[in-house]
């Protein structure tokens, strides 16, 4: 090898994946906790929600759980939207690897015994089920797909190599 390579991993490009990812990673999830905490729950906090079971703190521990099922799912999906910096996931092949499917699926399937399993969901996590919440989850879903592809697009727009 004459010359040192060119291309890092760390680059110009790899710094705004970072921040365009992590700000569509974590608004969503936020934001699905002030809904159902200030649009649903009116804003009550409770008290001492995060030592014991109080009736007051329903509220929270269904928004705690809502905010635990989006960013685990995001993450998940953000797993895939990974396996190309610019190729959309829609262009992928997702079955081409059989271990990544399989740990986004199990993950997923994961989900649900941690959030309904009464004992493990109350004593361990402090959040409860869902219900109407899942739309939450499926809305944030969708924006982050759209938010990636837009991002993915624009790239590769701007981007040509």
């Amino acid at each position: 090898m004459n010359r040192p390579p060119t291309d890092t991993v760390f680059n110009k490009e790899f710094a705004i994946d970072v921040l365009v990812y992590g700000v569509l990673l974590g608004t969503m999830p936020l934001l699905s906790f002030v809904i159902v905490v200030y649009g649903v729950g009116r804003g009550n906090f409770g008290t001492n929600c995060g030592e014991a079971l109080y009736p007051s703190c329903d509220i929270i521990y269904r928004a705690r759980a809502i905010v635990f099922v989006s960013l685990t799912i995001l993450l998940l999906l953000h797993a895939f939207e990974m396996k190309d910096p610019r190729k959309s996931l829609f262009h992928m092949n997702l079955l081409q690897n059989k271990p990544l499917l399989l740990s986004v699926v199990g993950g997923c399937v994961a989900l649900i015994p941690t959030v309904y399993i009464p004992k493990m969901n109350e004593a361990i996590f402090k959040m409860m089920g869902i219900g109407w919440e899942w739309s939450l989850c499926a809305a944030n879903i969708v924006f982050y797909v759209i938010g990636t592809e837009c991002y993915k697009a624009i790239k590769r727009r701007l981007i040509r190599t």
